[in-house]
């Protein structure tokens, strides 16, 4: 093996990265479907938790609070570009959403913003992602776009976890998610 494969990202990573040097298109749409998987590998488990919790709490727990505790793993998986701007592929494979005005890293509130579109068009978004791997039906919302970044590694995740402080910002995401989940809600369930 030479100096340069032995570089401890890991198999995965390295065919990964294999397949990424191919096109942009399809590093967009890989970047796109790592984070769909790494995703749900962090959320499936916490959604178990949060129904296991749900069932054994089932008769003090009215039907409201039922419901933000089902939406709280979404909520994470609508912030996954919360830390830097940067997803966990994104920082794998080397992506950023920057900010189209400013040509900065987009802030907390138009990553969740852009991230909204995921809930109820993800299909259509790849579709688009492979159109135009820079901008997703989200993207056009908060106006931003992905692009190429340096490559990071994922413990880089819980660097930048450590040296977040909430900030007022975060506040009006939980108030916005509420908003969005609650009218999903309603257009899930309440159509009787």
């Amino acid at each position: 093996m030479t100096d340069t494969n032995n570089n401890n990202n890991g198999i995965i990573v390295e065919e990964i990265s294999k397949v990424a040097n191919t096109s942009p298109r399809i590093i967009r749409i890989l970047s796109m479907f790592l984070d769909h998987c790494i995703m749900c590998l962090l959320i499936v488990p916490l959604g178990f938790l949060i129904f296991g919790i749900g069932v054994l709490m089932k008769d003090n727990l009215n039907n409201g609070i039922g419901m933000v505790l089902v939406f709280i793993p979404f909520f994470v998986y609508l912030n996954k570009d919360f830390f830097n701007a940067k997803s966990p592929a994104k920082r794998l494979l080397g992506f950023q959403v920057i900010d189209r005005k400013t040509n900065t890293p987009a802030n907390e509130m138009k990553c969740f913003i852009r991230n909204l579109t995921i809930c109820v068009a993800w299909p259509l978004e790849v579709i688009i992602g492979l159109i135009n791997p820079e901008r997703r039906i989200g993207d056009f919302l908060a106006n931003t776009k992905v692009i190429p970044s340096e490559k990071e590694k994922f413990k880089s995740i819980w660097i930048d976890l450590k040296n977040t402080k909430l900030k007022i910002k975060f506040i009006g995401i939980l108030i916005i998610a509420v908003l969005y989940f609650y009218g999903l809600s309603q257009l899930i369930f309440g159509m009787n």
